[in-house]
Order: C-alpha cells, then structure tokens, then sequence
C-alpha cells in the first residue's frame, strides 16, 4: 500500500478515503508544518498532498526523500510549488483543476437572477 503524507486537516470523508485507500499520515491538528518537519514526516513516503499554505520551493523540493514520487495539491492551482524543482528530481505535480468553475457558475447566474429580480429590496 502506498504511503501518503497528508499536510493539512481535510474534510472528514476525504480523510476517511485518505485513510482506506492508503497508508495514511494525516495532520489532525491540522498544523502548519515548518519545512523541516514537512520533510521529516515524508520519509518513506510515496506522495505527499499539501495545500496551498505549504511552501514547496526549491529548497523543500530538493531535501525530500527520494522516495517522494508524486506532490498533489488540494487546490485548483499550483503556485505554491516550484514547478521546475519538481520536474528536475522526477517528481509528478498534481492539482484539482476546474473543481470549482461549476460552483463559481452558478453563484454567477445567481447573483444575476438577484440583482434582475430585485432581490434584496424583498429582504429589507
């Protein structure tokens, strides 16, 4: 079973499946790891899955363990990690694109519908 370091607290069903689909280390405190203790808890792990509040430069990328394949971030872009460090030692860089243009859509059409309908002088 792949071993995967989890960085941040998740919603409790994405922890749950975390947890069932692989061995699991998971940030119950959901801490915000120094890049020391980030590299230290991703030792004999396969992947790891940040956030967009972990730092993932050059300096972070290159101290991993060698066994660190794949980075995925738990977000639709990807700035907080250097693209070309990871792309130098062979590391995958995964996201979640485009997991919120439907919500982000139909708050727009929703916030149209308001404002044609007059919708906040009803509430006042």
């Amino acid at each position: 079973m792949k071993k995967i370091l989890v960085t941040r607290r998740l919603l409790k069903d994405c922890e749950d499946k975390a947890q069932k689909t692989f061995d699991a280390k998971l940030n119950s405190n959901d801490e915000l790891y120094s890049q020391s203790k980030l590299i230290e808890l991703s030792e004999g792990c396969d992947a790891v899955l940040t956030s967009l509040t972990d730092k993932m430069d050059e300096d972070t990328i290159n101290k991993l363990p060698e066994t660190v394949k794949v980075i995925s971030n738990f977000a639709v872009g990807f700035g907080n990690i250097d693209l070309e460090a990871a792309k130098k030692r062979g590391i995958a860089v995964t996201n979640t694109p485009e997991v919120l243009s439907d919500a982000t859509a139909e708050i727009g059409i929703l916030l149209i519908l308001g404002a044609c309908r007059r919708a906040a002088e009803g509430i006042e």
